[in-house]
């Protein structure tokens, strides 16, 4: 499968998840799901004019991998992040696809992989804290509530053992977020 086969792909398929499932209107996020907008939009740009060019260049330095010069941008995350995305980028360039994480991951399965030849993967998104944060995050910041930890998952992925990914520990108190610690976790792949 080429590079224009592949992209077309997924984007047929964010454009059939599109229309069961359509993107948010700002206002129509709850209180949380803005905080999160807002985290997310910032992660977002940030990654874009801070890191995205890193990435090329370590790609183009890699030239033995044959990585294509102008590869696929897919962003994932969940629907605040998807709100955000389309606010920052109303127009997106033929490189730049965006769709749910889960979504991602679905289409991936069914589908060969490129071995990141054609494409980025960077994601950022809210999930729910599992057991062995949560009982981390209790013994760190005992006086947060269980029900308030947030656990935000930014990352990316650019080839074969290229790429990170952080999970940064957030506090929600029914009218505002606050960072408890970034980084909570992290791995390289």
């Amino acid at each position: 499968m080429n590079k224009h086969e592949w992209s077309n792909s997924l984007k047929s398929f964010v454009e059939a998840r599109r229309c069961q499932n359509p993107i948010l209107d700002r206002h129509n996020l709850s209180t949380e799901e803005e905080w999160q907008y807002q985290i997310i939009g910032g992660e977002f740009i940030s990654w874009h004019r801070n890191h995205l060019g890193d990435i090329l260049n370590q790609r183009m330095a890699l030239r033995v991998m044959d990585f294509d010069p102008e590869p696929l941008i897919v962003f994932t995350s969940n629907m605040p992040g998807l709100v955000a995305a389309k606010e920052i980028i109303r127009q997106p360039s033929d490189n730049l696809v965006y769709l749910m994480h889960e979504e991602f991951e679905e289409w991936s399965q069914n589908n060969i992989v490129d071995e990141f030849v054609f494409h980025i993967h960077h994601w950022s998104y809210f999930r729910q804290i599992d057991e062995d944060l949560l009982r981390q995050a209790q013994e760190n910041y005992p006086d947060v509530l269980e029900e308030s930890y947030r656990i935000h998952v930014t990352g990316d992925l650019w080839g074969d053992r290229c790429g990170v990914q952080g999970e940064h520990l957030w506090s929600w108190n029914n009218e505002e977020m606050q960072l408890l610690e970034e980084a909570f976790s992290h791995i390289r792949f």
